[in-house]
């Protein structure tokens, strides 16, 4: 995965998320969460606080990303984006598939969607889009799910052009 459009990708990535720090443990979870499922979350995820968010940590949250508040998400993506480019995440790919269908909600989901992205700028969330239109130049992404990221990539660009997200 290391072509020129990668490159490119993940120096936008860099410029796009800065690497914010993690929220408190109470701020994590997104506030539909029930008390007991919300106090599971926080717990795996504060094995991480201070340390890499890396490969282990992605693999944990990317089936939970439904379950995440705004500030989790801001604090998440920077190093959720870096790893869905590395030959890690296309060894398993469950972590970029999951990404993708977490940004192109059905109708019944999308309010909760934008809530989780609301602390995202239009910077970041025109990154989100190139990282999707990455995904379809991917072989294997085109193939396997076109229609989630086409409809990701809709999602994403109706909302940036309702003016959304702040510059």
């Amino acid at each position: 995965m290391s072509s020129p459009d990668t490159s490119r990708l993940a120096e936008e990535i860099d410029l796009a998320f800065p690497i914010v720090e993690m929220p408190k443990g109470k701020e994590l979870p997104f506030q539909a969460l029930d008390g007991l499922e919300a106090e599971h979350l926080v717990n795996d995820l504060e094995q991480f606080r201070g340390k890499p968010f890396e490969g282990a940590a992605i693999r944990l949250v990317h089936q939970e990303m439904s379950h995440l508040s705004a500030k989790a998400w801001r604090w998440i993506l920077p190093h959720y984006l870096r790893f869905c480019l590395t030959p890690e995440a296309e060894y398993n790919r469950m972590e970029t598939e999951f990404l993708i269908y977490s940004l192109g909600p059905d109708l019944p989901f999308q309010r909760d969607t934008l809530q989780r992205l609301s602390l995202l700028t239009a910077v970041q969330i025109e990154c989100l889009v190139h990282f999707l239109e990455w995904c379809l130049d991917n072989k294997y992404w085109r193939d396997y799910c076109p229609n989630n990221i086409t409809k990701a990539i809709d999602f994403l660009r109706a909302n940036l052009a309702s003016g959304r997200f702040s510059r």
